[in-house]
């Protein structure tokens, strides 16, 4: 009879790779982050004291780079950037762990729409925490798409600093990143006909949404709550229509789900 050590030792372990994906904001031509280094952390009460920290990673040259700086504008939708590779033999025995990224604060800004200008990206004590995702031998990469994707929905989690007049930045919440494997795709199309109202956007509800409330983040320290609870549902994921009507949410876990759009500025 093994001892629970043993068991340990021998128990299968999960091949660890990463990939960064996002979906397109409002305004912005770039949005630039850059890492330093990524730490896997077991969650607690997983019974499980190993943390793991990355300070590698893959470009899109297969090259092996100490940081990493990445256009997530130029990775939407299903496309995806692997930054870890599988062949870094990362191995976690599976379970639920918390991700926390290092960001490199001067290599992290954003370029907006007729403005030259880089404006930072500011991440407090420049550490990302993206909470739980769960490890599993299931999740394998499959030639150049990695086990697990951090999918950065900008247009929940990408937040200006100050106001247009008054642009002091952005920050980059949690609220509004993913952290998925097994992900499915969803894709589609808008007619003309909408198109023609104005600039579209795809939300995603939960298939038990009864009411489609916009974004909000009822964790911010800066949302405003109505006198009346809130019975709407925030949307999963947002995206906006391309111009040709084309639009395409990705990295979504297999399940059953509702769309709704919304054309137009009013």
């Amino acid at each position: 009879e093994q001892n629970d050590d043993m068991a340990n030792d021998t128990a299968e372990l999960a091949k660890f790779s990463l990939g960064l994906s996002d979906t397109p904001v409002d305004d912005a031509v770039a949005v630039y982050i850059e890492l330093d280094s990524i730490k896997l952390s077991p969650a607690e009460g997983s019974g499980n004291t190993q943390e793991t920290n990355i300070d590698t990673f893959t470009n899109e040259d297969d090259e092996e780079v100490e940081t990493i700086q990445v256009n997530l504008l130029d990775y939407q939708g299903s496309s995806q950037i692997k930054i870890v590779d599988e062949a870094s033999n990362i191995e976690l025995a599976p379970g639920t762990y918390d991700m926390e990224l290092t960001v490199v604060d001067a290599g992290s800004y954003v370029l907006l729409e007729d403005d030259a200008t880089e404006h930072p990206i500011k991440v407090p004590s420049s550490r990302l925490r993206l909470g739980e995702f769960e490890v599993t031998t299931d999740a394998e990469q499959t030639d150049d798409t990695p086990a697990y994707t951090i999918e950065f929905d900008l247009r929940q989690s990408l937040v200006l600093r100050g106001n247009a007049n008054n642009n002091n930045g952005f920050i980059i919440k949690p609220h509004g990143v993913r952290i998925v494997s097994l992900a499915a795709n969803i894709e589609g199309s808008v007619s003309s006909d909408l198109l023609n109202l104005g600039q579209c956007v795809v939300y995603l509800y939960d298939e038990t949404a009864t009411e489609y409330g916009d974004m909000f983040d009822p964790d911010d320290e800066d949302f405003e709550a109505p006198d009346d609870a809130i019975t709407a549902s925030a949307p999963l994921a947002t995206t906006v229509v391309d111009l040709d009507g084309a639009f395409a949410i990705g990295f979504i876990e297999a399940g059953n789900y509702q769309l709704a759009l919304t054309c137009g500025t009013q």
